[in-house]
């Protein structure tokens, strides 16, 4: 995939998703301890922001897959 004149490989696509849903995470996680346990209750918006987070996490492989592909990639190149 060619994208301005850039090529994309799955390498720099793992880095990215694994990059957001570690950001992503870390924000939601802290956004859930500002609540305390009103973060949990379907009412409020953090609960399914949480809820799409786990998503993330699994949707398109795992972020040790993530990791496994970076690294297979760096390999190589060294190779």
């Amino acid at each position: 995939m060619i994208d301005g004149g850039y090529e994309l490989r799955s390498t720099h696509l793992a880095m990215a998703k694994l990059h957001v849903a570690e950001s992503t995470g870390s924000i939601v996680n802290t956004a859930i301890q500002m609540f305390g346990g009103y973060g949990m209750l379907a009412d409020y918006e953090i609960e399914r922001m949480y809820r799409d987070l786990r998503i993330l996490h699994v949707a398109g492989g795992t972020s040790e897959i993530m990791k496994m592909l970076i690294s297979r990639s760096i390999f190589e190149q060294k190779s």
